[in-house]
């Protein structure tokens, strides 16, 4: 776990002349009253109308961001940091103040802004272990979320293709599957063909016109036949003489 030192943040010094304000701040941050401390900061902060480095100007701004870290206003704090080392006269105070924006950076979920402003803090000043703590601390977690990223976009890449081979086994149990169907109703088709080439065919039915028809023509018929036969027993028969 990443030691408190980021949290510990460096408060700037203030000298004899030092403004009522910043002093205040100071002590309010030593009873953990950090709302308090950072309204005191702001105070002091308004006596200065000038961008051009200044030893006090930076360790309030410093310590303002000291402040809103401790309040969890970690991207507030990261611009406040950010204005103190563009103020600072010194090296040391510079890289104080760089340092304490690699906590904030880091506090922000943004490792590798913090990772760069603990390697800038320790090339300038080397001799800060608690910089080269955290730096290896914040480098092994990066290599860990790298790692974590790594793993679960490997395992989204073998649950596509798993589902892709699911799928590829699926449609070819559809396939086979119509193809058996194919089969059955090829077969099926044949055996009605056969069973209707055993079957004797039914004479076509007549329709009543036809039937009608027919009747009629076998009526005539009949009567015709009828005719003939009464024709046939009028007929005087032929006496032949018996000499």
């Amino acid at each position: 776990m990443m030691r408190l030192i980021i949290i510990a943040l460096i408060l700037g010094l203030f000298g004899p002349d030092d403004k009522k304000e910043g002093r205040k701040g100071n002590a309010l941050m030593r009873q953990d009253l950090f709302e308090e401390a950072a309204a005191a900061y702001r105070q002091g902060l308004a006596g200065f109308n000038t961008a051009e480095p200044d030893a006090v100007h930076s360790g309030l701004i410093n310590n303002l961001g000291a402040a809103l870290f401790r309040q969890g206003d970690f991207e507030g704090a990261l611009n406040a940091f950010d204005g103190a080392v563009a103020l600072a006269t010194s090296s040391d105070a510079a890289a104080a103040s760089v340092y304490n924006s690699g906590g904030a950076a880091f506090r922000a979920e943004a490792l590798e802004e913090s990772l760069a402003r603990y390697r800038q803090a320790l090339l300038q000043n080397p001799g800060n272990e608690d910089a080269r703590f955290n730096y290896e601390f914040v480098k092994r977690r990066l290599e860990e979320q790298q790692q974590n990223q790594d793993q679960q976009q490997q395992n989204q890449d073998q649950n596509q293709d798993q589902q892709d081979e699911n799928q590829d086994q699926q449609d070819q149990n559809q396939d086979q599957q119509d193809e058996n169907q194919d089969q059955q109703d090829q077969q099926q088709d044949q055996n009605q063909q056969q069973d209707q080439q055993q079957q004797p065919q039914n004479p076509e039915e007549l329709s009543q016109e036809e039937a009608q028809r027919i009747l009629e023509a076998l009526e005539n018929e009949e009567q015709q036949l009828l005719r003939q036969v009464q024709k046939m027993k009028t007929r005087p028969r032929r006496v032949e003489k018996d000499w």
